[in-house]
């Protein structure tokens, strides 16, 4: 019985908009929330996983608990829910009575803030799963939302709490058990100037503490920077000042800062930092016009390492950085304390940016200023949507997959030095007319650093129009091939050199932009195709160039037409890429040798309306090589140009008048790898359906009307040139007669692969047509001949296999949407057969050599199966269903199987789901769920020194922790009694204390737990359980009920002061009648 498997890797959904970040320095984990309820953690060491929350609602807050591993995150139904990170599951949840707001937590301890829109602030613990009864009330009159709330980043009694009306509030924890009024030591409202008032009020938007803790930063709607200094917990203002003007508190200083720009007239958050690598203190402000256009990020130093701010001009504008798009929020990536609010060692900004909310990186250099940053693969994907996806066909050479895997591994996702090895490569085009090169280094999506090609600048500089049509690649030699509907073709090379001479001959771009003109001119006329195929929707794969050119319809994959057919132990060339275009190589006669071999089966004949004469035949070939060949142009660009066709078409800091011409050097001394565009195949404007890109320099063109070109780019000229549809023309044979208008319906080509074929190992082009024959051409001196015929139905598959080692003999494997077919070479008859369902086609196949031996034909059929077909016999040996969730994908999307048997499917919208086919029975259901992402041998360091509460129960005590556990869970209600688990119980159980153990109290609730505890043990415990459960409920009520008596007596007090103003007024309108006055 077999044991394939499906298992599948990732999901990435770039419709989804991120909604929430979190980082951890020690992990190094960066967590992203979605608007779809899901959670994904980004390591270095690990590839991306996610996490169960079971929710739709989009998450809105995310926090590591430092040194646990545990995460706690807030969505936006105001449900709190703590994960356990070692195995990835939910632990409990909470909801909290009021919709929160902001969410800070206690360094050193496991417990959290949470500030509300009703302006008070819950404590919950989030590893024993406790809610603290102790909850602070709104400190400010009238009730407020709380805008922010943070710890001290030294001292754990302090709280800082701003809230939205103006108020920021310096809270002592150690005195709250005297009273309300004891705990707040410093409350400070900053009223400002008229000048910079707005109709709708001025209000706070964040604030946050300096690195010492002795000084406040918080920001206004207005524009306003306002620093406090806190003496004691007393607060004191010292500066006020805008991003332009450094004072504004004096009038004339006013008057100037009335006139700020509209970018900056508003504020979002600030953040008080120190940086990861000088030390140095600073500020990270957003601004924008309003606050849901915030776009811009300012930095602004704040004099030296502790932040002696003591005047304006303590505080100096450094850089500002404007983002693409509005800004949603920003967190802070440090280097490794996670102490101190997690703003020391700021060395990166995780930025969720855009209206389809996008996570970016930015990275602050020592002098302060701000540059983009790398991502990870996932969420690199997912800034432009890929539209289009050609998987890569053969084996990697190994010093292309070393170099790629250079690439791929720059933003330090996977360890260059790690033993790992590309698994699948893929061209991808995406909405930017951007083309990028992506890979699989172990079931992680990464993106390959500084390879892509910027198609739009390259059409502009060449003059060409039109869209991609086909894309392929060549894994072995590094030759990349593009068709476009507008008849032309581009043949780039992936090169460590981007100066690297290829062509013979070159051709000036402005010469190529003159010559775009005449070539437009001449557009041949191209017949209406009336539909041939029935009641089969998707029988074809040639599509009308009127539906190319407006792109109507998405064109299939490449992985559809390409297959392993480079056997292993062929005669290649060159073992390393570039090696193919020198000069003098065997390569380079390789078309002659070719002309001196003869076919061992003879030639059949073409089925045309009349025989192919041979003689006739060369002698077209000879005419039209002759006059096409001037038609291939050399391309070269200059350091600008180059730097313009990677996509670089900002350059921070540099001169663009002198490019360095080294550009082949990474920062690590390692290779960057190139798109080198460097030759242009422009004929007539007949749309390409079709490229393939050989091993030896030979890319094969297919047109819309049944032409067929080979370009053999060592050479720069045409080795073939034939049209399937048309007789030979010996004497009057034109390029305008193979490109011109035919009679009836044109045969088209559908598929095309390069083969080595026989013994002798002769590279052949294997063609396939939309009637269901299959061409090859193993000499292009002579006419093609038929090997091989499917029922009718157009071909989107060729490969030529081997059954096993011992059978030498090679299958011809053709494949259309409703059967897949074997053929001995040669032999008309089929081996074997194999036809799905009549109400089911197949979407894509590949044949694939799994690790585990296992080799045949893997097919993806339309009833979302896998089928797994041995060779020779086409025998079902699997039929593997797969995840319920790819439907929506398969029928709009490209399907791509390499020959390892690596699955990457492509949506709508850029949604990407990858799966790979197994034969080990260990390996989990789901690797994206599996991975490790917790690592326990990497810990904190040490805190800095810190000043413990004076608890009313212990007194002072050394060890933070304790002391708030001893305050805040003296009195508590127990998350866990309806269920759940703690962080680490399902690993670590042994060295848990039991959920039972309680500490020591003097409240009510805690007598209560005590008496429960004397009960007679004949009772029942649910009996027990049950009543601790409503009296945990009745407290939560009493809560609630304290919650709501506040409130109303706030409104009761402000309806007293109406009332008082109300009858002083009528009182001085009576006496003003009387004459009183």
């Amino acid at each position: 019985m077999s044991t394939l498997r499906i298992i599948e890797d990732l999901q990435v959904d770039p419709v989804a908009n991120a909604t929430a970040t979190a980082f951890d320095p020690i992990q190094q984990a960066l967590a992203v929330g979605y608007s779809n309820g899901t959670i994904r953690l980004f390591t270095q060491h690990t590839a991306s996983t996610r996490l169960h929350t079971n929710g739709t609602s989009a998450i809105t807050h995310i926090r590591f608990i430092t040194g646990y591993a545990a995460l706690v995150c807030i969505d936006h139904v105001g449900l709190l829910r703590v994960f356990d990170l070692e195995t990835l599951e939910f632990c409990f949840d909470y909801q909290v009575p009021i919709a929160p707001t902001c969410i800070s937590s206690f360094a050193g301890t496991s417990w959290v803030l949470v500030g509300t829109e009703g302006g008070r602030v819950y404590f919950v613990d989030c590893v024993n799963g406790y809610k603290s009864d102790y909850s602070i009330g709104c400190l400010a009159k009238p009730v407020a939302p709380v805008a922010a709330v943070a710890t001290h980043p030294l001292e754990t009694e302090k709280i800082l709490i701003a809230y939205a009306n103006g108020a920021v509030v310096v809270c002592d924890l150690g005195k709250a058990s005297v009273s309300e009024r004891a705990m707040t030591v410093g409350k400070y409202s900053y009223e400002s100037p008229l000048e910079l008032a707005s109709s709708s009020g001025v209000w706070i938007l964040d604030a946050g503490w300096s690195p010492a803790g002795d000084k406040i930063a918080v920001s206004y709607s207005n524009g306003v920077i306002a620093v406090f200094a806190s003496n004691g917990g007393t607060l004191n203002p010292m500066i006020a000042r805008t991003i332009q003007c450094p004072d504004i508190q004096t009038p004339e200083n006013i008057q100037a800062a009335t006139n700020m720009a509209p970018k900056l007239s508003c504020l979002g958050t600030i953040r008080w930092c120190t940086h990861g690598e000088t030390d140095r203190s600073f500020l990270v402000v957003t601004s924008g016009s309003t606050t849901k256009l915030q776009n811009y990020i300012h930095i602004l130093s704040t004099n030296g390492k502790n932040a002696d701010v003591k005047c304006s001009q303590d505080i100096v504008l450094e850089s500002s950085f404007e983002l693409p798009a509005s800004l949603l929020s920003i967190s802070t990536v440090t280097s490794s304390s996670p102490w101190r609010n997690g703003n020391d060692g700021v060395v990166e900004l995780a930025a969720l940016v855009g209206q389809r909310t996008l996570v970016r990186k930015l990275h602050i250099l020592p002098d302060l200023r701000i540059c983009s940053s790398s991502l990870p693969g996932e969420l690199e994907w997912c800034i432009v949507p890929v539209a289009q996806q050609f998987a890569v066909e053969g084996t990697l050479s190994t010093v292309l997959n070393k170099a790629l895997l250079c690439s791929a591994t720059a933003d330090s996702a996977v360890p260059a030095s790690s033993n790992k090895a590309v698994l699948q490569l893929y061209c991808c085009v995406d909405d930017a007319n951007t083309l990028s090169l992506w890979c699989t280094v172990d079931q992680r999506l990464c993106r390959c650093d500084g390879v892509s090609l910027n198609l739009d600048t390259l059409f502009r500089m060449v003059g060409a129009e039109g869209q991609i049509t086909s894309i392929h690649f060549c894994a072995l030699s590094g030759l990349l091939a593009m068709g476009m509907d507008s008849g032309e073709t581009f043949l780039c090379l992936l090169t460590t050199d981007p100066w690297e001479s290829l062509a013979q001959q070159y051709t000036s771009t402005n010469q190529l932009r003159k010559l775009a003109l005449q070539y437009y001119n001449m557009r041949p006329q191209q017949p209406q195709r009336p539909s041939t195929q029935g009641n089969r929707p998707h029988s074809t794969q040639v599509d009308s160039p009127s539906q190319q050119h407006l792109g109507l319809q998405r064109h299939r994959s490449a992985s559809l037409h390409d297959g392993g057919f480079i056997k292993r132990k062929s005669k290649r060339l060159s073992s390393s890429f570039g090696m193919l275009f020198r000069r003098g190589s065997s390569a380079s006669g390789h078309i002659r040798e070719n002309s001196k071999r003869q076919d061992d089966a003879g030639n059949a004949a073409l089925p045309r309306d009349t025989d192919i004469d041979s003689m006739a035949w060369k002698q077209q070939l000879d005419k039209l090589t002759l006059e096409m060949t001037p038609m291939v142009y050399g391309l070269q660009f200059d350091p600008q140009q180059q730097q313009l066709l990677s996509g670089h078409t900002q350059l921070e800091d540099a001169d663009t008048s002198c490019l360095s011409m080294d550009m082949s050097k990474q920062k690590d001394g390692s290779l960057q790898l190139f798109v080198l565009p460097f030759m242009l195949a422009r004929f007539v404007c007949c749309s390409v359906v079709k490229v393939v890109a050989g091993e030896h320099g030979l890319v094969a063109i297919a047109y819309s009307n049944g032409t067929l070109v080979v370009v053999d780019a060592i050479n720069q000229k045409v080795v073939l040139a034939d049209n399937i549809n048309m007789p030979p023309k010996a004497d009057s044979a034109s390029v305008s007669d193979i490109f011109g208008t035919i009679d009836g319906i044109p045969v088209a080509i559908t598929a095309m692969a390069f083969a080595f074929v026989g013994s002798s190992q002769q590279m052949s082009l294997l063609v396939g047509t939309s009637c269901g024959h299959v061409y090859q051409y193993s000499d292009f001196t002579k006419p093609p001949r038929l090997v091989g015929t499917a029922p009718a139905s157009p071909i989107i598959y060729l490969t030529l296999e081997t059954a096993d080692e011992l059978d030498k003999n090679q299958l011809l494997v053709v494949g259309t949407m409703e059967s897949v077919t074997l053929y001995h070479l040669y032999s008309p008859e089929p081996v074997a057969t194999f036809q799905p369902s009549s109400d089911v086609q197949l979407l894509s196949m590949r044949a694939v050599h799994l690790k585990s031996g296992w080799h045949g034909i893997a097919a993806i059929v339309g009833n979302n199966q896998l089928v797994m077909l041995c060779l020779p016999g086409l025998t079902v040996d699997s039929s593997l269903k797969l995840p319920s969730n790819v439907e929506r994908l398969l029928h709009a999307s490209d399907a791509c199987i390499n020959d390892s048997g690596q699955i990457q499917i492509l949506g709508s919208g850029g949604r990407l789901m990858k799966l790979h086919v197994t034969g080990a029975a260990t390996e989990p259901a789901d690797s994206s769920m599996q991975h490790r992402c917790y690592d326990d041998s990497l810990k904190p360091p040490p805190q800095p020194v810190r000043k413990g509460i004076t608890s009313w129960l212990l007194g002072k005590a050394t060890d933070p922790a304790a002391d708030i556990d001893a305050f805040l869970g003296s009195h508590h209600r127990d998350l866990l009694a309806r269920g759940g688990t703690r962080p680490g119980t399902r690993l670590h159980t042994n060295v848990l204390q039991p959920e039972t153990e309680e500490l020591p109290s003097l409240s009510k609730r805690s007598r209560q737990d005590s008496k429960l505890g004397e009960i007679d043990k004949s009772l029942d415990m649910g009996e027990i359980a049950e009543t601790k459960e409503l009296l945990e409920r009745r407290g939560q009520q009493l809560e609630d009920v304290s919650q709501a008596m506040d409130q109303l007596s706030l409104q009761s007090e402000g309806f007293l002061k109406k009332i008082r103003a109300y009858n002083a007024e009528q009182e001085k309108k009576s006496k003003r009648r009387f004459g009183l006055f």
